[in-house]
């Protein structure tokens, strides 16, 4: 006696189902940006690399940690090297300088 497996079916749509959108508090005026800034994806790659210590990921790394393309990546860390903020190693890693 073949056994089958229950059916899926669709259940009918609720008026509870919304289609999510951007967080909007208009009586505060604020409204979540789509797209993050140059500025606030600098500021990510900062605070991991303070995070944490002795991480020393090469261009391709941080690109893909980050979810960046390789030449903004690329772009993003040789400006906090001429900052100062990082090295860059003859190895091609870029890390924290000690």
């Amino acid at each position: 006696m073949p056994h089958s497996a229950p059916k899926a079916t669709r259940r009918p749509a609720s008026p509870l189902d919304v289609a999510p959108r951007p967080l909007s508090i208009p009586s505060l005026g604020y409204r979540r940006a789509s797209v993050p800034t140059r500025h606030d994806v600098a500021e990510r790659v900062r605070c991991e690399f303070v995070e944490m210590r002795g991480f020393s990921p090469t261009v391709e790394q941080a690109a893909r940690l980050f979810q960046l393309k390789q030449e903004e990546c690329r772009e993003i860390l040789k400006r906090l090297v001429e900052e100062g903020f990082l090295r860059h190693t003859p190895d091609g890693r870029f890390r924290l300088p000690s």
